[in-house]
């Protein structure tokens, strides 16, 4: 009989599960969809292409998705079972509410251990996925990074906008204006960041072509013709001799250009260093976590030696002087007595100490909170995960008993709760990651966060319903209200109450 009312129960949640599950995916992925199409559409692409990014880019949302298909379906199975008095029934059998949860409690289980296997494996591997397919898309259509009537900052060093592209692979290009930065970050062999100054260039051209090297996939191949190109040198040139330098305009019928875009290539694939945790399972991204920590108390205990030093060599100077007590034969000049090119010599060497003094500590500073930014940003990563699926239990300690106390199935008053409850969920959420990457909360408290502030509401939500309390029931709260007004103000005797 119980084995029977078990699968019965179960029977009654997978049905509008697998119902609910697909619509909120598909109202999901579609959001996500209509953001980035604008990316892809119109570019050449073929849709299962763009069909292929959109689903590993944004696969993510099931993270999502399951905790709330859960609360809602919870909610419509066990509302619906309090509406047909079936509920009744099961607990006049002597069956309290929590046996009669159990069944659907272990499938809820099994899929919030099934949720973060997915954040832990299949994450990783859909956000790599998503990067080669976009690489390969960048290489055989470079001219995906620029947008038709809009100056382009996406190819490093260069600002270009381009009226019309067209051709098989989009590599004809159409009424051309380039101009070249003064200086633009590249990399050495260290990985460090190295700004390169370069004189400013401007090139018109009426027509072009791009297309990626074909011996190096990591350079663009811009082939330009009907031109003018405009140099201005600056570079290392003082204010006169740039104002005696005269400009160099050159007209050409054909120019070749080769563009580094391995800046392009590295933030498409997993060599970002700024989203490489996002491509590492639960094991690894641990394991990133720990030698970002030793690598962060190493900068903060260089930077502590070098403040001692410092200070400590100032204060033994001044004591050895005081020490020494050197006589002075000449009597102290004052500033204002100082000839005006000596003053203006001295306060200029003043004002530079006390500026590469400002410079040091703001790039301290920095450097300090962009280290404790991206810290906080992969251990939110790491316990997000984790965070996800224990909130698909929370949600079914909510959704089910408040199903059971508003005995209410069908699509109306459980889409209505569910989506209330969804959004105290996402405000709390945003709120916390939003302080966590500012550097205002720890990580662990910003994904534990929402689970911390529902849990006892789900507990309290189980009590009241296992004991059949009347939680939303209006006349429960007003009755009493009503019976202290009547206590202390009575009402008139009317007219004819004399004669009852």
């Amino acid at each position: 009989m119980i084995k029977k009312l078990d699968g019965y129960v179960l029977k009654t949640f997978i049905g509008p599960f697998f119902f609910i599950f697909s619509i909120l995916f598909f109202i999901f992925i579609v959001q996500f969809a209509w953001q980035e199409m604008d990316k892809y559409v119109g570019k050449g692409l073929d849709w299962l292409t763009i069909g292929e990014l959109i689903f590993y880019m944004g696969i993510n949302v099931i993270q999502l998705v399951l905790p709330l298909t859960i609360l809602l379906g919870s909610i419509m199975t066990f509302g619906g079972f309090g509406e047909r008095y079936e509920l009744a029934a099961m607990k006049a059998s002597g069956l309290s509410l929590v046996r009669i949860l159990s069944s659907v409690f272990v499938l809820v289980a099994l899929l919030s251990i099934g949720l973060y296997h997915f954040g832990d494996k299949m994450m990783p591997y859909s956000q790599r996925k998503a990067r080669q397919i976009m690489f390969s898309v960048i290489e055989a259509k470079p001219t995906l990074q620029i947008t038709e009537g809009v100056f382009s900052n996406n190819i490093p060093g260069f600002s270009m906008k381009v009226n019309r592209v067209d051709g098989d692979n989009s590599e004809k290009l159409t009424d051309i204006f380039i101009h070249q930065q003064l200086s633009k970050t590249v990399l050495d062999e260290n990985g460090n960041d190295i700004n390169i100054e370069q004189d400013p260039l401007t090139i018109i051209a009426e027509k072009g072509i791009l297309q990626v090297d074909k011996h190096n996939p990591r350079f663009l191949k811009l082939e330009l013709f009907d031109g003018i190109s405009y140099t201005e040198p600056l570079k290392n040139k003082s204010y006169e001799q740039r104002k005696r330098q005269e400009n160099q305009t050159t007209k050409f019928d054909s120019l070749h250009y080769f563009i580094d875009i391995s800046a392009i290539v590295d933030k498409q694939t997993q060599q970002d260093p700024g989203n490489f945790y996002k491509n590492l399972k639960g094991k690894d991204l641990k394991l990133l976590i720990d030698s970002v920590q030793k690598t962060n108390q190493e900068f903060y205990l260089n930077n502590a030696k070098s403040n001692y030093i410092s200070s400590y060599y100032y204060s033994n100077k001044m004591a050895e002087l005081k020490q020494e007590k050197v006589k002075i034969e000449q009597p102290l000049v004052q500033f204002e007595q100082l000839e005006k090119n000596i003053q203006i010599i001295s306060l200029n060497s003043a004002i530079a100490n006390i500026d590469r003094d400002i410079q040091n500590n703001e790039f301290q500073i920095e450097e300090d909170n962009a280290r404790k930014k991206y810290f906080s940003r992969i251990n939110l990563h790491y316990y997000r995960n984790w965070s996800y699926a224990i909130t698909c239990i929370i949600f079914f300690f909510i959704g089910a008993p408040l199903g059971a106390i508003v005995k209410k199935g069908g699509i109306g008053m459980p889409v209505i709760m569910s989506i209330i409850v969804f959004i105290f969920y996402f405000i709390i959420n945003f709120t916390a990651e939003n302080l966590t990457k500012s550097g205002n909360l720890h990580p662990f408290l910003s994904a534990w966060a929402a689970n911390f502030i529902f849990l006892p509401f789900s507990v309290l939500l189980l009590l009241k319903a296992n004991s059949d309390s009347a939680l939303f029931d209006i006349s429960k709260y007003i009755d009493p209200i009503m019976k202290l007004y009547s206590k202390f103000i009575k009402p008139k005797n009317s007219e004819h109450s004399r004669y009852q």
